[in-house]
């Protein structure tokens, strides 16, 4: 669906950029495997985010595929495989970072994009952090379109802290209530559909689906 909607994008004309994380290993172990990839993909930089009092720097390796910029964060910690499991807070902690700095790429490269195209709820902080200010004015020309893929209750990114973990607002950075109706539950999701401009669907079924019986259509309507 990425694919497929970025490069349509360019064959219209238009600048489009991807951001993905660069996973240590990838789903066969293997590491350092962009290196050999056809779109000629190359350290660029490192930038830097905090996250939770933690500074914590990432690679950023590019290159251009049928048009398409590709960008691709890496930190070995961070990210360190597909589907990787973990503890409440290792999660938050890691979708923190990635979505701070996709926007901190933009605004190092001077970029501000009409339109930003937030994919499924592991992006779900980025629209927030526009509207909390975390960036000050820089993304108040950009609007912000959250892609739903399924919002079931057991996928919509829902994250269960222990109670020892507390509720961890600390790691997040973003109000309680764009998470969660009550307790220490987080939603991505949630926060995502309430701090976008707009949604959508990867089909026209699945969004009346959604807004007949998905937990979260009342945010949709």
């Amino acid at each position: 669906m990425v694919d497929e909607l970025s490069i349509g994008l360019v064959n219209l004309g238009q600048k489009c950029t991807v951001i993905s994380p660069y996973y240590e290993r990838n789903r066969k172990g293997q590491t350092g495997y962009l290196a050999n990839d056809p779109a000629g993909i190359r350290f660029k930089m490192n930038l830097t985010v905090t996250v939770g009092g933690q500074t914590v720097t990432l690679g950023v390796h590019e290159g251009i595929e049928r048009g398409v910029r590709v960008v691709f964060l890496h930190n070995g910690e961070v990210f360190p495989a597909p589907y990787q499991g973990g503890s409440a807070g290792a999660v938050v902690f890691q979708i923190a970072v990635f979505n701070k700095a996709c926007l901190e790429y933009l605004c190092q490269n001077r970029i501000k994009p009409s339109v930003c195209v937030t994919n499924d709820w592991f992006t779900g902080l980025m629209a927030g952090y526009r509207n909390a200010r975390k960036f000050g004015d820089y993304f108040d020309g950009t609007k912000f379109l959250h892609i739903c893929h399924n919002l079931q209750e057991t996928y919509e990114g829902r994250i269960h802290p222990h109670n020892h973990e507390g509720d961890l607002n600390r790691v997040h950075d973003l109000p309680r209530e764009w998470f969660s109706d009550g307790g220490n539950m987080i939603n991505p999701s949630k926060c995502a559909i309430m701090q976008s401009d707009t949604w959508a669907t990867v089909s026209l079924s699945y969004r009346e689906e959604l807004l007949g019986g998905s937990s979260l259509a009342h945010l949709l309507k």
